[in-house]
This record gives structure tokens, C-alpha cells and sequence, in this order.
């Protein structure tokens, strides 16, 4: 097909992925310029990208002509029928284009891979560089996400306890937290390894305090309860051991499971 032609919307992060995966996704050769709206009206492209302006001879890719929670990098994937790591990608563009602002803390509140992208701008990087640095940033973030996917595999395989309404998972294996959260979504995580155990509660809920869990821990392990760490904000705790001296955790996983889940659902 030799050279593609590609128009893509001011750089803003949703522009600058949704550039990043059609480079990805098409092997010829795609040439890039960054237009203003004012601009791509008039002009001609083989690909538009998050724009509603111009004409697109191959295919326009922009979210502002529906009310989906979506962006042009995820409308990119779809299209081009891409793989798990680069829709996870899209997934994070779209939060900080589109969705996302909808559950920010406060108005905002940065998303360090779009305020590092305006941060350039206000440096004076030209497009064609922050294009450079983005695609090491987001090839690396592709090869982090391909790598996850061989690890939620694993992990599926080492879930030794999970409530039915998934308020507590307990896996067994010094695995990612996050990749676990991302993929399986418990309210209490419960990791167990040779490190010892934990429980982290999800950043989605704000109770229970797990610091109230501790009267219950004392009567699973009286002798070790001043090892075990409670976090003052509530959301984690913890028991550390040592591989190397042989130690073991102080409880049955299981039950110690069963029991954060009498506590977290108040049966």
C-alpha cells in the first residue's frame, strides 16, 4: 500500500495513543500530522484520528459521535481487532479522556501520563518527539500488560479460596496486587507465600477498617499478634515471614479466609 496518510486532533493523550496504535496496527509506513480542528475541516486523510472534521478515505476513528464512555484509541483497537495488552492501553486512555473525569477526587487531578504529554508541550517538545518518547513509554507498557496475561493464568490456578459474591480472594503466590485487582476485582485480597500473609482491601471501598479485624486475629494467633502489622487507615494488614530461617504463617489460610469473610460481610 506503500505510505499512509494520518490526521490526527491536537496532542492531547487520546490523539497521541490512537496515533501510537494505528502506527501499531498498520505495517506501512503512516504519516502523521497533528492539525488544528480549524485545519483538518478542509483537509483529506487516509485516517482521521479523534477528530469529527475532514474526510477519512480508509476509516475515521473518534469517540465524539456517540455516548459511549469510550475514546478514539479504544475505537482503534476494536477496529483493528488488536490483543489484550493494547486494548488495556486504550482502557487507560479512555479513563483520563473521557470517563475518568467522572470519578476523579477532585477536578483535576492528574493523570501522570497526560500531564507528563502537557508538560512537553509547555517545554517546547514538537510533536514528532513526544511521538518518539510516548511509543517507549507505551511499548513498554505493552510488553508490561502481555507479560500480566501470562501471569492471570498462574494465578487462576493458585486461588485456593474465593467467597461467592468475590468479597474475599485468597491466592496463593507472591503475584502482582495489581494485576490481581485489575483482573479478578475482590473487595479483600488475601495473598499467602513464603513471605508470609496479607489482606489488602480494594481502593473502591473505604470500610470496613480492618484495624476492627484485629480481636478475631488475636483469637486465631494469641501467641503472635504483636507480629502482625495494621495499617491506621484500615485498608491493609499483615504477617511477615522469613524463607530463609523456615518460618511459617501462624494460620490456616482457609480459615483465616473464612474468617475475613464472617467479618467483612457481618454473617
Amino acid at each position: 500500500m506503500g505510505k499512509v496518510i494520518a490526521i490526527a486532533s491536537p496532542p492531547d493523550l487520546d490523539a497521541v495513543a490512537s496515533v501510537y496504535l494505528l502506527k501499531r496496527a498498520v505495517k506501512d509506513e503512516v504519516e502523521v500530522k497533528y492539525l488544528d480542528h480549524s485545519v483538518i475541516e478542509m483537509s483529506d486523510a487516509d485516517y482521521i484520528l479523534d477528530s469529527p472534521h475532514g474526510r477519512a478515505r480508509i476509516k475515521r476513528f473518534d469517540h465524539h459521535d456517540t455516548k459511549e464512555w469510550t475514546c478514539s484509541a479504544m475505537k482503534v483497537v476494536q477496529y483493528f481487532n488488536m490483543g489484550g495488552a493494547e486494548k488495556r492501553l486504550a482502557e487507560a486512555v479512555c479513563w483520563q479522556d473521557n470517563a475518568g473525569w467522572r470519578s476523579l477526587g477532585r477536578d483535576g487531578t492528574d493523570n501522570l501520563l497526560d500531564t507528563a504529554l502537557k508538560s512537553m508541550m509547555v517545554a517546547g517538545f514538537r510533536s514528532e518527539e513526544f511521538d518518539e518518547i510516548f511509543k517507549t513509554i507505551f511499548d513498554s507498557l505493552i510488553t508490561k500488560f502481555e507479560e500480566d496475561s501470562k501471569v492471570i493464568t498462574q494465578i487462576e490456578k493458585n486461588i485456593i479460596f474465593r467467597s461467592e459474591e468475590n468479597e474475599v480472594l485468597t491466592v496463593k503466590g507472591d503475584f502482582p496486587k495489581d494485576v490481581i485487582f485489575q483482573e479478578f476485582s475482590p473487595k479483600f485480597l488475601v495473598k499467602v507465600s513464603k513471605w508470609g500473609i496479607s489482606v489488602t482491601r480494594t481502593a473502591k471501598l473505604e470500610l470496613p477498617d480492618l484495624n476492627d479485624f484485629k480481636d478475631k486475629v488475636k483469637k486465631i494467633d494469641s501467641k503472635g499478634i504483636g507480629k502482625w502489622f495494621f495499617h491506621p487507615l484500615g485498608f491493609y494488614l499483615g504477617y511477615s515471614t522469613d524463607p530463609d530461617k523456615n518460618e511459617k504463617v501462624p494460620v490456616d489460610p482457609i480459615v483465616f479466609s473464612k474468617e475475613l469473610l464472617s467479618f467483612v460481610t457481618k454473617k
